[in-house]
């Protein structure tokens, strides 16, 4: 008994000795993320929530590779590529990576840099024969790591190519990917290739990314991954601006009938300039800042909105003309003599029912192989993309140095409580409890896209959706798999 006794309480001084360790071991589990959960649970658990998640949030096609200890460990696709065909997505399928090919161009830069061909505090214009900035003082002043940082002041209007400079050189953080327009310039004319092939030979080969490329044959544009929007956003990209100016300009022209022309009331040709501008309006800001494609895209489902209301319409009007024959047993005088008016009720009811089709995902526009742009028009793989931290955590090319100073030359954005924002050359920096992360986002017509890299604990995560709705899942995927509990986006 009184053996007994001894061993009970020698197991509850035990289970109280155990019971602090195994909650800091449950912790953290949790703070340092999947990456360091026994693989097999880490796949099982990823594949459960993901499955669910792409579900719930409405995702056609997603991708992801996992980065430890400097090698991918885990890497998979899921669902299609395009919601219209039966395409499945794998860790090669390529997608709109867009500003995720910003740290890619920044590596290369740096080795242009270890060779001193480009040199990071020297005005970038010194290296052209074409002058790529129309504004010659911020010529002498724009340096490789304004841009590779975000202050070199000019702005991130990427689709209009506008290079005006808004603000003094090296003054403030603002983001920019007309900076990596100017600097893709640049190391083409000082290595005197194409910037797409410059990078191929430079960087992808060598990283062993096969597949990713700023311009791709035309013939492989159907298989990269189609991005997708739900409805409402190219009909509200259309709709809204046309009629916030209807509304407007026709409130004008009221003022101006009223009190200049003295008229109290107005005639439907006053307001045909209201309803041309109104017009216009939406079609010049979509192809001045998103492009010709977009502009289609967004006009076309718009149109075509317009036209299922207006033949749902019809065709309910032409059942009530049915009805209200059959109501007087097919007497012509008094069914057929007389034309129905359209009913607000009835435009009313289907406008309403098409409501409930909004939230359905559409697939956007592709873009043409041979459409550059540095700043955007990167396709890439998880896989690749996977390639690439790899490559940087163990400095491969550029070597271990020039990574280095890619980590350590940042600047302060915010500082709060806890947390650092910042930006290195290169890469969007983050310092909390967590640790220091490197990261990229992308967000690019219906794709979304997000890396981060544990320089420390040489751990990474790229993830790749093909919809706007899989914004809140790839940061959700890289919190779980890293241990973070924000978000990583700029402050």
């Amino acid at each position: 008994m009184r053996q007994s006794g001894f061993m009970l309480g020698l197991l509850l001084l035990l289970g109280v000795w155990l019971a602090p360790h195994t909650a800091r071991a449950q912790q953290s589990d949790v703070e340092t993320g999947m990456v360091e959960w026994p693989r097999g649970e880490m796949i099982e658990a990823l594949d459960y929530f993901i499955a669910r998640r792409m579900k719930e949030l409405d995702v056609p096609g997603l991708a992801l590779a996992v980065v430890e200890d400097g090698r991918i460990v885990f890497e998979k696709g899921y669902g299609v590529a395009d919601i219209d065909g039966d395409q499945p997505v794998s860790e090669n399928t390529l997608f709109e990576v867009g500003a995720l090919g910003l740290p890619v161009e920044a590596y290369g830069a740096m080795l242009l840099a270890r060779e001193q061909k480009l040199f990071l505090d020297v005005p970038l214009a010194r290296s052209l024969k074409t002058q790529w900035l129309r504004d010659e003082d911020a010529r002498g002043k724009i340096t490789l790591r304004h841009v590779l940082n975000h202050t070199s002041g000019l702005n991130d209007l990427v689709r209009l190519g506008s290079r005006s400079v808004g603000s003094e050189p090296g003054e403030r953080f603002a983001y920019s990917g007309v900076g990596f327009m100017y600097l893709a310039h640049v190391m083409a004319q000082v290595e005197g290739l194409p910037f797409d092939r410059l990078m191929r030979v430079r960087i992808f080969r060598p990283l062993g990314m096969s597949s990713s490329g700023y311009v791709v044959p035309e013939e492989i544009v159907g298989s990269v991954a189609r991005g997708h929007h739900a409805l409402w956003v190219p009909i509200a990209a259309f709709a809204v601006p046309m009629l916030v100016t209807f509304l407007v300009l026709g409130l004008v022209t009221l003022v101006v009938a009223r009190l200049w022309l003295r008229r109290l009331k107005l005639e439907p040709l006053d307001l045909l300039p209201a309803a041309f501008l109104a017009l216009l309006v939406p079609c010049l800001s979509l192809y001045l800042f998103r492009g010709g494609w977009t502009l289609l895209f967004c006009a076309g489902y718009f149109v075509a909105w317009l036209a299922a209301v207006a033949g749902a319409a019809a065709a309910l009007h032409y059942l009530r003309f049915i009805f209200e024959q059959g109501r007087h047993d097919g007497i012509v005088s008094r069914g057929l003599g007389r034309r129905l008016p359209v009913s607000p009720f009835i435009l009313g009811l289907v406008f309403a029912v098409s409501l409930f089709f909004m939230p359905w995902q559409v697939p956007a526009p592709a873009r043409d192989g041979d459409d550059f742009n540095a700043a955007l028009s990167l396709r890439s793989s998880a896989h690749d993309l996977g390639l690439f931290i790899s490559g940087f955590l163990d400095g491969a090319i550029v070597g271990e140095e020039w990574r280095d100073r890619m980590i350590e030359e940042r600047i302060e954005i915010k500082r709060r409580p806890g947390a650092i924002s910042g930006w290195g050359l290169g890469f969007g920096t983050r310092e909390n409890q967590d640790g220091l992360t490197l990261w990229q986002n992308s967000s690019y017509i219906g794709s979304q896209g997000l890396m981060v890299i544990d320089p420390t604990r040489r751990v990474g995560v790229v993830v790749l959706a093909n919809a706007d709705s899989g914004e809140q899942l790839v940061q959700e995927i890289a919190g779980h798999v890293l241990g973070a509990e924000e978000p990583w986006r700029r402050p």
